[in-house]
Formats: C-alpha cells, sequence, structure tokens
C-alpha cells in the first residue's frame, strides 16, 4: 500500500508513520497493546495488519511475524544490546504456542494457559518474561453481570419511594462513615425520593462517586462498589440457579475482586534473587514506566521493594505486602512460596473469626491483598510442587484460590520421580492432575458442586467435593485406563498434554554438553582399628573395651561431662548401655552368620563413626581444593580470566560450539552440592581453613535474604557494606539498617597493667601449657584439645572456645601494615574519652565501656608479640555506646559522641568469591549458566535428579562446557587387615578393581559402570533423536516423547 511517497512494507512502518518515529524509533516503545485496542481504524485491513509486527532480533539473524507489540524490553539493556542478545528460534516457537493457549477462547472461566515444560535450562523465565511484557496494558475480561437489569431498575423505582429501605441503602455506603461528608451524604441518600433524585441505581453509584472521590481512601469506594455489586445481586434472586455451576459461582467471587494488568509470580524462596536478577538484566524497565525514562513502578519483589530502587545483591527483608491499590499498578510481583504460606495461615486464621476474604474487616485490611485482586496472569515457577503436595497442602491450597483470568505452570520436570521405579506412572498421572486443578482445565480441574453458600461462607466442605469430583473424572478417563494399558486412557492423556503443555528438549538446541567426571578419595582404616577387628573375628567374642577400640557406639558418651550434675550423668550413663545393647544385638547376629559378615559389620560401624566421617570430609574438601586451585593456575596460563562478561563470547548455543576452537577464559566458579547438610557443612569447615571467607558463599536453608544475598555474592563476584569509621571493620549491608559495628573487639591487658582493644586478627596464638613459664606471660595458658583438632594458631577464628583469662600473644605494633592507624588521644578526647574513663573506674573495668584507642607502644620493646591476657569481648558498637538514658538502669549510660556506621555511606566492594556450597533442595531452578565446575559429594543415582542439577549449569547463556564431577569415597585397609579379609571371603574382587569408572550417558543422565555400556546405551536411548529404540506404549515418557515441540515460526 503506497502512503505518500513511501511503501509501507510492514505494520511496523505504518505504526511509525502514524506516530512520527524517525527510523531509529520503535514504535513499541510508545504504544502498547491495550493502547492499540483504543484505536478506532477505518480500515479492517490496516487494523488486521497491525496485529502482528516483525521481530528483528532472533538469535538466527531472520525476522519473524509476532503478535504486536512484540517483546518490548526484553534483552534490551546495555549489556544484552552490546552482546548482540535476542531470543531463540525456540522461544519464539514457545512464545506463539503460549499466545495461542491464551487466545484459544476469551470467554470468561475458560482454560487460558497451561505448563511451560521446555527441559531445564532452556531459558523458560526469559519466555515467561517475553509473554508478559507481551501482554502489558490488557485487563482481564470482565465477568458479564449475572443479573437482569430490568429487573432491577423495576426493583430500585419500588425502593426509592419506601423509607423501609433506607436500612439497605446506608448499608452500601457503610464504608465511607469515617468521613467528615457522611452525615451529609447519608441524609441525601435515604429513601424516599420525592424529587427526581437518582431515578436508577447506577445513577446512586455515580453520584456517591463523584461527591467521595477526594475525601475517602480509594480502598473505602472500592468496598463501597462490591457492596453494590451484593445489592444488585439481592435485588434479582432469581437467577438463584445461575450459581449452581462452577463458572456462576467464579462469576459472582470475580465480580467482587480489583481487575489488574498484573502478572502475579509465585517462586521457591531461593530462586527470588534469580528472578530479581534476570529482570534487572533483561527488563529494560523505563519502557513501561509512567513517563519515559522512568523504571519505577513496574516490578515489585516481596521483601525488597520496587525493582528500581533495589540493591545488588538482594537485600531481603521483612517487610508487609503493599496494598492492593499500591499492587495493581505493576506490571509484575514476584513472592516467594514463604510468603504464600504466611497468607495461607493469616487466612486461615481470619476464616476462624468469619472475616471474608474478597472485604475482609470493616475497612478492608484484614485480607489478604493477594486474594483481593483478579489478576491478569499467575505463573507459579518450578510448578511440579503443585503437584508433589496434595491439593489441601497450605501453599497449594493458597495459589488455587487466587483468581486470574491466565495460568501458567513452568516446570522442567512437571512429573518427578525416577523413570525407572515402579510406581512412576502412578504418581506421575496424580501429579498432573493436580497442575490441572491449579489451571481450572474445563473438563479435570474444576469444581462443580459446590453451593453459593460454600463459597461465601468458607466452609472447605464443598470445595473438597469439587475436587474430589475432578479427581475421579481424571481417574475414570485417564489414570485407570492407561494403567490398564488401554488405548483410549493414553489417548486422552495424550489430547489434554497437547492442549495445556509447551515443551522442547535439550536435543533441539546446541548446548556445549556437560563433561562428566568420577574423582576417587581414599580414606585409610587406621591400622589398630583393623587389629581389633581381626582379634574380635579371631576370638569370636567382642568385649565392652572394644567398642571404644574401634571408636564405634557413640563415642562421645564414653567420657562424662564432669560439670554436669548427677542426674545428668546418670542419663548419660543409660543411654550409654541402651546404645551398647542395641549394638551387641546387631553385633551377635552377624557372629552368627559367619566370619565375613562378623568382619563386615564391624568394620561398617567404624566407618559409621564421626572420627571417621571427620576423615571423609577433610579427604573430599582436599581433593576439591586441589582441583580449583589447579583449574585457576591452568586459568591464567591461558591468559587469564575475562573479568568484563560483556567482552566475553556470546551464548555458546547461538555461537555453534566448537570444543576444538573453544579457548576457556571463564573465571572458575565451582559448585559444591550435597543432598546431605551436615556432609555439606563439614566440607565448608575444611574450606573456611583454605580459602578466605571473601572465597566462600552458602546456600544452605535459611532465612530467605541471606540465601539471596548469598547467591547474589557469588554471582556478581561483589558485595555491599560500610567500613567503621572507628575500628574500620567491615559490616555487610544486607537490607538492614546499620546502625552499631558488630565486628568483635578484645579487652585484653598485658603485663604492665596496660588496657586496650585489640582485632582478632591480631591474635598470633594462645599460649599453652609448654610457653607458660616465660617471664613476660600474662594470663592463663589455653589446653592443646581446647580447640579440637585446630592448632593454638587459630585461636583467633575459634571464638567458641575464648575464655576470660586465656594467655595470647599477639602482633601489637602500631601502624601495622595490614591495619589503618588508630585515632590519637587528642581525637578520642574530642569523642569523649574522659567520660569512657569514668564509667570504666565507676564499673571497676566490668561494665561494656572502652575505646579502640593507640597501643601501648615503646620503641624499645618487641610489639611483634606482645603476652596479654583476655579480659572480655563484645561488638565495637556495645565498647562506643551513644550516649542515652537508660530506664531499666534509671542513670545516664554510654559516651560516644563521635561519627558511627549511620554517617557511613554505602560501598561496593570487589570479592573474589569462586566457591558456592549449595543445599539440594535449593537447587531448583537456578540459574548458574556461569558456573564452571559442579562437584557432587556423593553420587545421584536418580537420573531425573542429576539431570535438574546438571542443568542448574548446563543451560542456554552457558559459554561454556560445564564439569561435573562426583568425589567417590573410598576406604583403604592396612595390608594384614587386608590379607585377612581376603582369606575369609575367598570370593571377595580385590580392593583396586572396586574403584569407580562410572559413565554417564548424555542425553538421559542414567549411570552405568563404565564407558562401553555406557556408549552401548545411548546408541538405543529413548531420548536420543538419533536412536530407533521403542519405548513401553504405556509409559508416561513415551508420552512425552510423542510430544512434538511447538512447530517453528
Amino acid at each position: 500500500r503506497e502512503v505518500g511517497s513511501t511503501t509501507m512494507s510492514n505494520s511496523n512502518d505504518l505504526l511509525d508513520l502514524f506516530l512520527r518515529i524517525n527510523e531509529d524509533g520503535d514504535s513499541s516503545d510508545f504504544l502498547t497493546l491495550h493502547d492499540l485496542y483504543q484505536l478506532r481504524s477505518i480500515s479492517k485491513r490496516t487494523f488486521s495488519a497491525l496485529k502482528t509486527v516483525e521481530y528483528t532480533r532472533c538469535r538466527d539473524g531472520c525476522d519473524y511475524a509476532v503478535p504486536f507489540p512484540a517483546y518490548p524490553g526484553i534483552l534490551c539493556t546495555e549489556s544484552d544490546r552490546k552482546l548482540g542478545a535476542g531470543l531463540f528460534t525456540h522461544q519464539l516457537a514457545s512464545l506463539a504456542a503460549m499466545h495461542k493457549a491464551e487466545n484459544n477462547s476469551v470467554t470468561f472461566g475458560s482454560l487460558r494457559g497451561g505448563i511451560l515444560g521446555d527441559a531445564p535450562g532452556l531459558g523458560k523465565t526469559i519466555t515467561m518474561l517475553s509473554l508478559i511484557v507481551n501482554t502489558a496494558g490488557l485487563r482481564p475480561v470482565e465477568p458479564k453481570e449475572f443479573y437482569d437489569k430490568q429487573t432491577i431498575d423495576e426493583h430500585w423505582k419500588l425502593m426509592r419511594v419506601n423509607p423501609v429501605f433506607r436500612t439497605e441503602i446506608l448499608k452500601s455506603i457503610k464504608p465511607l462513615r469515617e468521613s467528615s461528608s457522611y452525615d451529609e451524604l447519608a441524609k441525601y441518600v435515604s429513601p424516599p425520593y420525592t424529587d427526581d433524585r437518582f431515578p436508577t441505581l447506577p445513577s446512586f453509584e455515580r453520584h456517591v462517586n463523584r461527591n467521595m472521590a477526594n475525601k475517602v481512601p480509594r480502598a473505602q469506594l472500592e468496598l463501597f462498589r462490591r457492596n453494590v455489586i451484593n445489592f444488585k445481586a439481592g435485588l434479582d434472586k432469581r437467577n438463584r440457579r445461575f450459581f449452581c455451576n462452577d463458572k456462576g459461582r467464579r462469576i459472582v467471587f470475580e465480580r467482587n475482586l480489583v481487575p489488574c494488568s498484573t502478572t502475579l509470580i509465585i517462586v521457591p524462596d531461593a530462586l527470588l534473587e534469580h528472578w530479581a536478577e534476570q529482570i534487572r538484566r533483561h527488563v529494560k524497565l523505563d519502557v513501561f514506566g509512567d513517563f519515559p525514562g522512568s523504571d519505577a513502578g513496574v516490578v515489585y519483589i516481596d521483601g525488597v521493594g520496587d525493582l528500581s530502587s533495589a540493591r545488588f545483591p538482594l537485600n531481603h527483608r521483612t517487610m508487609d505486602l503493599p496494598s492492593l491499590f499500591e499492587l495493581v499498578n505493576y506490571l509484575m510481583v514476584v513472592v516467594p512460596f514463604s510468603r504464600i504460606k504466611q497468607q495461607y495461615y493469616l487466612r486461615k486464621r481470619r476464616r476462624k473469626e468469619d472475616v471474608d476474604d474478597v472485604t475482609g474487616g470493616d475497612n478492608g485490611t484484614e485480607s489478604s491483598p493477594l486474594l483481593q485482586m483478579r489478576w491478569f496472569r499467575i505463573v507459579v515457577d518450578e510448578g511440579h510442587e503443585l503437584g508433589e503436595n496434595e491439593a489441601g497442602n497450605d501453599i497449594t491450597a493458597f495459589i488455587n484460590v487466587l483468581a486470574a483470568e491466565r495460568r501458567w505452570v513452568m516446570s522442567g520436570t512437571p512429573t518427578t520421580g525416577d523413570e525407572d521405579s515402579k510406581g512412576f506412572n502412578d504418581v506421575g498421572l496424580t501429579q498432573l492432575q493436580r497442575l490441572l486443578l491449579f489451571l481450572r482445565h474445563e473438563e479435570y480441574g474444576t469444581t462443580k458442586v459446590e453451593t453459593l453458600e460454600t463459597q461465601s461462607s468458607g466452609s472447605s466442605s464443598g470445595r473438597k467435593q469439587g475436587k474430589a469430583k475432578a479427581k475421579s473424572e481424571w481417574d475414570t478417563m485417564v489414570k485407570i485406563p492407561f494403567l490398564n494399558q488401554q488405548d483410549a486412557g493414553r489417548e486422552e492423556l495424550f489430547r489434554v498434554l497437547r492442549e495445556v503443555m509447551v515443551m522442547h528438549k535439550k536435543e533441539d538446541i546446541g548446548l556445549p554438553k556437560p563433561v562428566f567426571k568420577q574423582g576417587e578419595v581414599t580414606v585409610h582404616i587406621p591400622q589398630e582399628v583393623g587389629s581389633h577387628i581381626v582379634n574380635a573375628v579371631k576370638t569370636g567374642g567382642i568385649f565392652t573395651d572394644t567398642y571404644e577400640k574401634l571408636t564405634i557406639g557413640h563415642r562421645e558418651s564414653y567420657h562424662e561431662d564432669p560439670n554436669s550434675s548427677e542426674s545428668d550423668r546418670q542419663i548419660q550413663r543409660l543411654i550409654r548401655q541402651r546404645r551398647i545393647h542395641l549394638l551387641g544385638e546387631k553385633i551377635s547376629h552377624a557372629q552368627k552368620v559367619g566370619a565375613k559378615t562378623f568382619f563386615d559389620t564391624l568394620l561398617n560401624e567404624h566407618i559409621a563413626t564421626t572420627d571417621f566421617q571427620s576423615k571423609v570430609d577433610t579427604c573430599q574438601g582436599e581433593y576439591i581444593e586441589n582441583a580449583i586451585k589447579r583449574e585457576r593456575k591452568e586459568l591464567e596460563g591461558r591468559g587469564g580470566a575475562i573479568a568484563d562478561l560483556n567482552s566475553g563470547p556470546l551464548t555458546a548455543a547461538s555461537d555453534h560450539f566448537s570444543a576444538e576452537t573453544f579457548i576457556d577464559r571463564r573465571p572458575v566458579k565451582a559448585v559444591v552440592y550435597s543432598s546431605s547438610s551436615s556432609n555439606l557443612l563439614d566440607v565448608l569447615e575444611y574450606f573456611y581453613d583454605k580459602f578466605d571467607n571473601a572465597n566462600i558463599a552458602e546456600m544452605m536453608q535459611g532465612n530467605i535474604d541471606v540465601m539471596a544475598y548469598e547467591l547474589g555474592r557469588f554471582r556478581l563476584g561483589q558485595k555491599e557494606g560500610k567500613f567503621c569509621p572507628i575500628c574500620n571493620g567491615w559490616n555487610e549491608y544486607s537490607g538492614k539498617e546499620l546502625s552499631g559495628c558488630k565486628n568483635t573487639l578484645l579487652e585484653v591487658s598485658d603485663a604492665a597493667g596496660n588496657v586496650f582493644l585489640i582485632e582478632s586478627e591480631r591474635i598470633l596464638r594462645a599460649i599453652g601449657k609448654e610457653d607458660r613459664d616465660r617471664a613476660d606471660c600474662v594470663g592463663n595458658p589455653v589446653e592443646m584439645n581446647r580447640l579440637g583438632e585446630a592448632p593454638l594458631n587459630k585461636y583467633g577464628i575459634s571464638k567458641k572456645a575464648w575464655k576470660v583469662g586465656d594467655a595470647l600473644c599477639i602482633d601489637a605494633r602500631d601502624p601495622h601494615p595490614l591495619f589503618r592507624a588508630r585515632l590519637s588521644e587528642e581525637q578520642w578526647a574530642a569523642y569523649g574519652s574522659a567520660r569512657c574513663k569514668e564509667l570504666v573506674a565507676i564499673d571497676g573495668g566490668e561494665g561494656v565501656d572502652n575505646y579502640f584507642g593507640p597501643l601501648p607502644c615503646e620503641e624499645e620493646t618487641n610489639y611483634g608479640q606482645l603476652m596479654v591476657s583476655l579480659r572480655k569481648w563484645q561488638p565495637c558498637g556495645k565498647f562506643h555506646g551513644k550516649p542515652r538514658w537508660n530506664h531499666l538502669r534509671k542513670k545516664q549510660v554510654g559516651w560516644y559522641t563521635g561519627p558511627t556506621l549511620v554517617h557511613e555511606e554505602i560501598e561496593t566492594v570487589k570479592e573474589d568469591v569462586f566457591i558456592l556450597a549449595l543445599d539440594a533442595s535449593l537447587a531448583h531452578g537456578l540459574d548458574l549458566s556461569f558456573v564452571t565446575h559442579l562437584y557432587l559429594l556423593e553420587p545421584i543415582g536418580d537420573a531425573a535428579l542429576l539431570e535438574q542439577v546438571t542443568s542448574r549449569a548446563h543451560r542456554l547463556g552457558a559459554t561454556g562446557p560445564v564439569t561435573i564431577e562426583t568425589v567417590n569415597v573410598w576406604h583403604e585397609l592396612d595390608p594384614s587387615t587386608k590379607k585377612f579379609r581376603k582369606q575369609i571371603a575367598s570370593n571377595l574382587n580385590d580392593e583396586d578393581q572396586k574403584r569407580t569408572s562410572t559413565a554417564i550417558c548424555e542425553h538421559c543422565y542414567r549411570s552405568f559402570d563404565n564407558i562401553t555400556l555406557a556408549e552401548e546405551h545411548e546408541i538405543r536411548c529413548d531420548r536420543n533423536p538419533d536412536s530407533s529404540a521403542e519405548v513401553p506404549l504405556f509409559h508416561l515418557s513415551s508420552v512425552y516423547r510423542d510430544l512434538r515441540p511447538p512447530p517453528p515460526m
């Protein structure tokens, strides 16, 4: 079509011309989908053309027609543009399928959404963000009015002239009674109306809104709107039959909610930082701001606030949810599972108090804002948890109640468990039905037997019956026939999954393949332990002291604590006797079976002891330490790491990764993974002894704020905080205000009687008994076993072992090459040191006051090693307390008047964080595409779990292969004990043959004893696209395999 002298090649040109945008502009920056729908076009052809635009930034270099306004703001940040980032073809295909799933039917209550089941690591987060920005500005379809307008008009005409109905009118405006204008309003709107006031109910509603708009909060007007809806329902009671079906009840319920264009994203606690980071890095927020250049009011992160003002590493803190009238203005609201759980229990308590979900109390503040909104879309990341848990589970139950027009589950593994297990199909089908319940699938996920009374009163009996009905329908039509290997069951399952699931497999994408390795460490069994076992087997008897010789039977119970009471010691003895009795029964049984069983039982009991496990932890830690140091040294030999990721290579999947030409310059980032928190903590202790604290981050079960901050440290290699103006100690900022320094200072005294404060880093060592006779030594010697197995020079980091009076050797040099020079006495006098000395004298040195003054230096003394005695220790802020009145002690306390942390600016400090300790329970869904090495402290036999773990790093965004190494542990007997073991078991394999050479299938992640077996399996692996193997027809994996990815654009 010709417009002037310009040929319109596509719809973008039409929009650019309409908005008068130059060739460098982008119409989607100025026009949203909501804006487009408000335009009135005189040409249907032109309006249809505007519904699609060209996406010109796909990673394959081609242009694609996508729904208007494409994906504004996605992968448009400065760093993304430097990298030439764009969506992949499989993501565009998924988005086309998701757009179709959301728009197949636009009637209220229809299925609009599904399961985004792309394999782990294929960029589901970016795909979902693209879908969200594509519909920015759209609102949910308004539920139709369920009452007859003519009937209402007739009833209103009778009410407006009848004073009996005055109470009904006043009930509707009850939320406005706190206004000073309420009395005047109530008088004016009270019937009967003798004039022409309010000829219709809508005119009454308009008058109230117009007159009270600027006089009451918006929340109160919203409650008035809801009251009018209920008022209308009461006027037309003939449509009560409308409430007898699920869709009708939902219409009644959802018309009371506040509609919004917001997408609610519900994520596991460990993924809150991931979503915040992905949005920050890949969404240009100011595209959606209220005015050009503004990025505020677009994304709300629970516990953080508006993303535009968030600090990274992410600082999470405890805070209440904003009101619904604040949340409705955001494009995205991200909340963790812990918030959902909290809201569930609050809702449960309110329901006991008979408080309505929608209106809450009289002022509307008691109900959860999450329940008061009609969301445009709800997304549940790692949504397989909805299927793993019963529908009555607290998190699942609350999520299922939330109202939304569109609903999505994100999970690379919609059904979990070992595919080779016997009950996999049964469990998997149950999980799928629970997902359909969340999606409100019209056949297998909707409730059909609730009553209006059930919905309004909060009784759960009707909803339980509805869920049972939906489950019964699923069992009858799908589950039972499928388990009985009936074609009808498989066909129906395939139909439902094809309807709701959008999925791609990793074999469709050119990712660099992970490298699997098997590491081995050997832990030697002490020769004396082996001798005790041999003697016990030869003599055929075992005595009480044998347990202690083998360090089995909970060794710690053998030595009673002399400081404990007699009753406590008696309990300890009883516990010890009970343990020995149970162990004796076990060993006696093994003895009767045979010498080999007797030998192995005693050996296994020793292997299970704390002593042996401590050796295992040390060996594994040492192996990983050496491996990391070796990798870092080799990296330096290749020219060092590319510190600026923006100057690094593009995502390998788009660059046709070639192992032959790839030179790995990525910074070494290692994850240490374990399913045992205790084992992981023990290995961590070793790392803290060998590396600096700044090199290590921890993702362990705990508070969400700590997890988010630690993951941010590992990802960004930086931390935020303040240096104390007093001691120069570092105080990390994690979202909470920093007022007093938390660094520990120690008060010590020397032989001359000088009392002063030092940092723990100045402690060279504790003084043992052998050094006690030195002339300048003061204090009490420290026992050698006080620090456990640590030497006395680790005293400074062994805070739990500190005792008042301990004799220490410190470095008292001032100035010191590693510490900032201390303030002078003149400066301290200006800060109130005279008052400090007075308080110390009053308390006899037993109080909390002292100051970080100059050290007692004299030129003729070697202060590189000064002997002191420990007096007390506490945080720096405690020593330097501000002057204040203590109401409990009824006196003035504190003295320090100088600068504190409050006066310091938050600083960002670079860190070399290259180790992340990752608890297995927190691994799902994390984006660790920058990780180079993954160390497993124990083998993972479950192929699905191994794939999930591997996919944390083997995913889109990876710029090279990830090495997954299992650190296997073997025990080694001394030669004489090993010889005896072979004698009693002639068929025992040689110890060397037990060394593993396990290999992993690159397609399904199953483990095999050797590389030959793995290669033979890969040829016929059902997940190998080149395989011709036949999968059992009635296995869930075969149904997933038959599901084809969305057709290419």
